[in-house]
């Protein structure tokens, strides 16, 4: 008789746990499509809300799929990019601090120096490259880094005072 009993609880629990499932999961999203007005909505609400009414923007979270665009741009100037030209190796080469925090980081990157293959901007000082420019460049081994495209104008380097 006493199993009976707990054996009845169970089932109104479970019974219970049913119902409150069905009210959370399958309530209507009227909640959630409400405009909100500065009243404190539950954030979850609103979130599972709009995934059950199926509302999107079309293109948005589709930016990381565009490839950055090569040449001038890829490497203008940004304040996300450092660049330090740490020591000179040789007379055609210098190690450099590479930090980008969206691509990469070099501690003490090699760059060699030879002559622009195409157009494009330094990444010291902004200034434009235009073919045939003496650059330094970073030096390309078995692997390709990420900065593989960037150039420092020579002249840019020759007038730093610890590069002298």
């Amino acid at each position: 008789m006493h199993s009976q009993t707990q054996l009845k609880q169970r089932a109104e629990a479970v019974r219970e746990d049913e119902r409150v499932r069905r009210e959370t999961c399958c309530a209507p999203c009227e909640k959630a499509a409400a405009v909100m007005d500065g009243s404190r909505a539950p954030v979850w609400d609103h979130v599972i809300g709009a995934l059950l009414a199926g509302h999107h923007d079309e293109g948005v979270g589709e930016s990381y799929l565009t490839r950055p665009t090569p040449g001038i741009a890829a490497y203008a100037p940004s304040p996300h990019i450092q660049v330090e030209v740490i020591e000179r190796l040789s007379v055609t080469s210098v190690a450099v601090l590479w930090q980008d925090a969206t691509r990469c980081r070099y501690a003490d990157q090699v760059w060699i120096s030879c002559r622009a293959r195409k157009k494009g901007r330094c990444a010291l000082s902004g200034a434009v490259i235009r073919r045939d420019d003496f650059v330094y460049k970073p030096r390309v081994r078995s692997a390709i880094p990420a900065n593989a495209n960037a150039m420092i104008l020579a002249s840019v380097i020759a007038r730093m005072p610890s590069m002298a």
